[in-house]
């Protein structure tokens, strides 16, 4: 039922006329392959839905596309360099897709399931869902030699009734600590609830539990929706999903000890957000790194960024977003690989794009669908994690606002004094002078900081270096030297020339008023600013 299919190879080597505009293999090679890649058709022809998973030190993706059988279904492809190219591999489907098929997942399993050993790759739908007077199902695909050929091991669940009244949509697959496989998906059926996130668990793959509820809210109406699950770096099980009906489709977040136990099914989870309350809407993915800093990273994307009021943002389609904290706080913009900048509510731009950290988490694989002459095509590109790490755009004696990340306040000279010592600290941004700063390069690559008010440099007290010095607003010299270095989209962070200790909020602090130091550069919130001229 699945054939061998090893199609041409698809490069992000050389530019093409299938090219997208994107930064185009820039960045130093780790392991061969470069930070950025040119964005490239994955496939030929119409796919959507795509998924990528690392595998032994191989990309696997997969996309749903239509098939020979003129069904869709999966189609599987590799990349033994990086995600720099991939080949068509494997294909997925048979008559069970004839009722319509979408929303498929691409799983590895780390450990034995049942008579499947560990490595085996699962793959699973929605089927059914342009048949109104039959009910959906979400069949699974095992395939026990790397995506090549794949084999029905069982229905996951069938729907109680027919299509018409409710379907199963987004299955998500998770393998816990005791071996059991926990499939998420989103289930229309229950009438109590116009939409809600279950659970199914298996210890073979082949029976499966009954359902259990994880997000089922009130009022009725509301639809959370599209789980993705992963392992955070601090152990805990993370999960994104969006909430429509309610919500406007906004992205949100929750945890789990043990990827069974989700806690209050009516409680909404974390709602992530960037400064200013931007937020993702429609179909968000999510992906892990254990590095930089002590927390990692988590990563989000969702199909459109709008503000808090659902107005269009200007990065729309244009950036994923990243947590140091651990989900909690403020999360700040990344460049996306693969820009959508025209994506709207449709099922196929910027639609549930995955992510895929690489190369000890410098670099991200990003797999997205755009509409391309009336054709809905998946693109792929590899970009930076960590932002340009240079002061990339900012523009000499431009006065800039440093807005903390951590706090949302902005880096202030204590009551706007003119005078050599004032203390400089976090408070509510007002637009004064006391709060812009400018721009100073200097040959050797470094800057100084310089408020626009007094004329005098952010420094330590006493020109100290070491970590707790405290910051002030001091003579410009030597000592008062900062490398600028991007880490996303419009936020840096300083570095003192002196050696590694960065501008710090003391303490994490939150409060409006708390003190501003150094402290050793630790790739957490309270070292990293927004600046906005």
């Amino acid at each position: 039922m699945a054939l061998c299919a090893c199609g041409g190879t698809v490069s992000g080597g050389d530019a093409g006329a299938d090219d997208v505009t994107g930064d185009g293999g820039i960045g130093e090679p780790d392991g061969g392959a470069p930070l950025s890649t040119p964005v490239r058709p994955l496939v030929e022809g119409d796919a959507f839905y795509p998924r990528a998973i690392e595998v032994d030190g191989a990309v696997l993706a997969s996309v749903v596309a239509p098939q020979q059988s003129g069904r869709l279904g999966g189609t599987i492809l590799e990349s033994s360099d990086d995600a720099v190219s991939f080949d068509v591999i494997g294909h997925v489907g048979d008559d069970r897709a004839g009722g319509g098929l979408c929303c498929a997942t691409l799983y590895r399993l780390p450990r034995a399931l049942g008579d499947l050993p560990a490595g085996s790759l699962l793959w699973a739908a929605s089927v059914g869902g342009d048949a109104p007077d039959a009910p959906m199902s979400i069949p699974l695909y095992a395939s026990r030699d790397g995506g090549q050929s794949w084999t029905y091991r069982s229905d996951v669940v069938v729907a109680g009734v027919p299509r018409g009244q409710g379907g199963l949509w987004e299955p998500e697959f998770e393998q816990l600590d005791d071996g059991s496989l926990v499939c998420h998906y989103s289930d229309e059926t229950d009438p109590a609830h116009s939409q809600k996130l279950v659970a199914r668990r298996s210890s073979d793959g082949v029976t499966w539990s009954e359902a259990r509820a994880i997000v089922a809210l009130a009022p009725t109406g509301a639809r959370p929706g599209m789980p993705i699950v992963r392992r955070a770096p601090d152990g805990r099980h993370a999960m994104s999903y969006e909430i429509c009906g309610t919500d406007g489709c906004a992205a949100h977040l929750r945890f789990s000890a043990d990827g069974w136990d989700w806690g209050d099914a009516g409680d909404p989870g974390l709602r992530p957000a960037s400064l200013g309350g931007l937020v993702f809407r429609h179909a968000p993915t999510l992906a892990v790194s254990d590095r930089p800093g002590q927390n990692g990273r988590l990563y989000l994307i969702g199909q459109m960024r709008t503000d808090g009021g659902g107005a269009i943002a200007s990065d729309n389609g244009q950036v994923l977003l990243a947590s140091s904290e651990g989900g909690g706080g403020n999360w700040y913009p990344i460049a996306a690989p693969v820009p959508v900048p025209d994506a709207y509510d449709n099922f196929c731009p910027n639609y549930s794009s995955p992510l895929l950290p690489l190369d000890r988490g410098r670099a991200v694989l990003e797999i997205a669908s755009r509409w391309e002459n009336d054709h809905c095509r998946s693109f792929f590109a590899r970009g930076p994690l960590g932002g340009s790490g240079d002061d990339g755009d900012l523009d000499d004696g431009t006065g800039y606002v440093f807005t903390s990340l951590q706090s949302g306040f902005c880096l202030d000279v204590v009551d706007g004094s003119l005078e050599p010592g004032a203390n400089i600290r976090q408070w509510d941004c007002n637009g004064s002078g006391a709060q812009h700063f400018a721009i100073e390069r200097l040959p050797d690559g470094t800057a100084h900081i310089i408020n626009v008010g007094s004329g005098l440099c952010v420094g330590a007290q006493a020109d100290a270096g070491e970590a707790g010095a405290n910051v002030e607003q001091v003579a410009c010299g030597t000592a008062t030297r900062w490398r600028i270095e991007n880490v996303g989209v419009g936020h840096f962070r300083l570095v003192h020339a002196g050696g590694d200790v960065c501008l710090d909020v003391a303490g994490g602090s939150v409060d409006m008023g708390a003190n501003v130091q150094q402290w050793t550069c630790n790739d957490l919130a309270p070292q990293i600013w927004r600046l906005d001229p």
